[in-house]
C-alpha cells in the first residue's frame, strides 16, 4: 500500500514539474529590437504622419543586449528623452536595464517575461526608491503596449508602439 501511495505522489509531482514552462528570456527580448513609433492613442494601432514618440532599439551582443533611445517630437524635430541599455543576464536569467531620462535622473531595472508576450520591469533610482513598474504586452511581433505604474499601482503613463 505504501509503495502505491509513493508511486501516486511521485507521478503527481512529475506532472506538476512537467507543467512548469521555462521562458527563454533572451529570445523574448529580441522581439523588442527595431524602430518603433507611438500610435495616436494607447488604444489604437494607427500611427499619424509623424509619431509623437519614436523608439530605436539597436541590438548588441547577438541581440541579448539592446541600446535603446526614445525620442519625442518637439518643434518639428525629434529630441532624446530617454537612453537605456537593456540586457539579458545569463547569471540570474533576468532582463536588466540601466538608463537615464531627460532630467538627468538615472535608474536601474530588473524583470522578466512571464510568457512570450508579457514582460514586467521594476525600476528604481540609485537611492533604492521604486520609481515605476513597467509592463510590456506584445499584442503581436509588431505591436507592443506599455504601461508605467507607481508603487501604489496608479497608472503614470501608457502608450502603444508600432514597429516600422
Amino acid at each position: 500500500m505504501k509503495s502505491k501511495i509513493t508511486l501516486v505522489l511521485l507521478m503527481c509531482t512529475m506532472g506538476i514539474w512537467a507543467q512548469e514552462v521555462k521562458v527563454d528570456q533572451a529570445s523574448c527580448l529580441k522581439r523588442y529590437i527595431g524602430e518603433w513609433g507611438s500610435s495616436v492613442s494607447p488604444e489604437s494601432n494607427e500611427i499619424g504622419d509623424e509619431p509623437q514618440i519614436k523608439m530605436v532599439n539597436v541590438p548588441k551582443m547577438d541581440g541579448t543586449a539592446l541600446q535603446v533611445e526614445v525620442l519625442r517630437l518637439r518643434d518639428g524635430a525629434y529630441t532624446p528623452i530617454l537612453v537605456e541599455m537593456i540586457s539579458y543576464d545569463s547569471t540570474t536569467d533576468k532582463i536588466v536595464a540601466l538608463g537615464q531620462n531627460e532630467k538627468g535622473e538615472c535608474f536601474s531595472g530588473i524583470g522578466s517575461f512571464s510568457d512570450k508576450d508579457n514582460w514586467l520591469m521594476v525600476d528604481r533610482d540609485f537611492q533604492g526608491t521604486h520609481t515605476q513598474t513597467v509592463s510590456f504586452r506584445f499584442l503581436s511581433d509588431t505591436v507592443v503596449y506599455l504601461e508605467g505604474k507607481d508603487k501604489a499601482g496608479q497608472v503614470l503613463w501608457k502608450t502603444r508602439y508600432i514597429k516600422n
